[in-house]
């Protein structure tokens, strides 16, 4: 996952913000150009680490605990290959808003590698075992679907074009973003090491430790995201939009835009909270048979304000060409989610990761506002919906809270956390609405590029 980072995470964005920028004086040519700027420098910088990796995999090797892994990682090498060439091509249709064909290849990807392992599993049992069955299945996925979106490319009417002159201001656009995931990719197998570590010094258990940490990282966290994924929506449809608007100076779009995009992302952040403090114990049970994973998910569910802000603030800044900035700012965030971790894990235990979490997005979400506010002059008007959205939370809590024991007695426990969380959420967007908080029409996600257009 480092290496797809390398050469993945920053082209895409890159191309998106460029090719939008061409596209108002429809420069066809500087759009063609530009992806294939992007492919060349993608597929070089793969190729030379999939051939570092196998100079060196006796070195490497020692990194692993099971000898095996140094073979299932190259099964996945051509994934990284494959993954440069995808991002180039993905990048170019984002950048003309064509979201529906850039969403059903990534979906085809994950159909394609689950088919390719069915298939494996079948003809090749014996031969190879599970683990390399699914690095070659996952290769196999990414190169099928860098085919299809070569294909999409062309049928759309783009070509290849002579890429001299566009290498540096991808590279300008695509190395700050990169740095900042491979940052964050980075620091998940340090947190791993310090955090388990830090609380054994506090006199835990090893084994205490990893169920804390596991506990913390596989059930409550990827709960804690979920509101992302439509805030991670809003954040591919907006760069694009904003770029273009920039590029046209449509002043008062961009200043509509940027507002309603940060109140929609709080929106969204804040209306799972109530559900998940109301009944957090319940969802731990049902999910993972574990009632302090629902009580740490409880406790933590405050996390997702910062957390959708931070992402919808640094897609902003993106859009503007102030990737070194949010570059800064995630690094800086970074830094005290570490020294929290180190310095207050013996102190507060699990809570230790969840507040250094915490606290890493709110520095970066106030960085990068601040950073907003200079480059734009914006008033961003966030107080009196947040104070609104934070005093909604507890009535849409205490409504789950007391609305779970008596809904579980008459529906099964599927249905009963369900019917919970339609209320509490349910609840939340009509006090959302009736205060008009958010403007639903103008953060709606449109398909078709010919759609966006105001």
């Amino acid at each position: 996952m480092v290496l797809i980072v390398l050469v993945s995470s920053g082209i895409p964005l890159a191309i998106s913000k460029l090719t939008a920028s061409y596209r108002v004086n429809k420069d066809l040519k500087s759009e063609n150009a530009v992806t294939t700027s992007a492919l060349l420098i993608g597929v070089t910088v793969s190729i030379i680490l999939c051939i570092v990796i196998l100079i060196f995999q006796s070195s490497l090797s020692t990194l692993f605990a099971d000898g095996r892994c140094m073979y299932i990682l190259i099964t996945l090498l051509p994934a990284v290959v494959a993954s440069a060439v995808y991002s180039a091509f993905r990048g170019s249709l984002w950048g003309t808003q064509n979201y529906f064909s850039v969403c059903w290849t990534e979906f085809a990807e994950q159909i394609l590698r689950i088919i390719a392992f069915v298939i494996m599993a079948n003809f090749l049992f014996g031969y190879l075992d599970g683990a390399e069955m699914a690095g070659w299945s996952m290769s196999i996925a990414c190169i099928l679907s860098a085919t299809l979106v070569i294909i999409v490319y062309l049928k759309n009417g783009k070509r290849l074009a002579n890429p001299k002159g566009y290498f540096k201001p991808v590279l300008k656009s695509a190395v700050p973003v990169t740095g900042v995931r491979t940052a964050s990719s980075l620091i998940q197998p340090v947190i791993a090491m310090l955090f388990p570590a830090m609380l054994v010094l506090a006199g835990y258990t090893s084994e205490q430790a990893m169920e804390s940490y596991g506990m913390a990282m596989g059930m409550t966290f990827p709960l804690l995201f979920l509101p992302s994924t439509v805030v991670g929506a809003l954040s591919f449809t907006l760069i694009p939009e904003l770029s273009t608007a920039i590029a046209k100076k449509e002043d008062s779009l961009i200043a509509n835009r940027i507002k309603t995009s940060l109140i929609f992302a709080l929106f969204i952040s804040a209306m799972v909270v109530p559900f998940y403090l109301g009944i957090g114990e319940a969802i731990g049970l049902f999910l993972y048979d574990n009632a302090s994973s629902g009580i740490y998910l409880a406790r933590s569910a405050w996390v997702m304000l910062p957390l959708g802000l931070s992402n919808i603030t640094s897609s902003i800044l993106n859009a503007y060409n102030l990737e070194v900035k949010s570059f800064v700012n995630n690094i800086l965030g970074g830094v005290v989610l570490l020294g929290v971790v180190a310095g207050c894990s013996g102190i507060m235990g699990v809570d230790a990761l969840v507040w250094g979490f915490g606290a890493c997005m709110t520095i970066t979400t106030v960085l990068n506002l601040v950073m907003l506010k200079k480059h734009t002059g914006l008033k961003f008007g966030l107080v009196k919906p947040t104070l609104l959205m934070l005093v909604f939370i507890a009535p849409c809590a205490l409504l789950a809270y007391l609305s779970y024991p008596l809904l579980a007695v008459v529906f099964p426990n599927f249905v009963a956390i369900g019917l919970c969380a339609g209320l509490s959420m349910g609840g939340f967007m009509g006090l959302c609405w009736i205060f008009r908080l958010v403007d639903f029409a103008t953060v709606l996600v449109k398909l078709k590029p010919k759609k966006l257009k105001h």
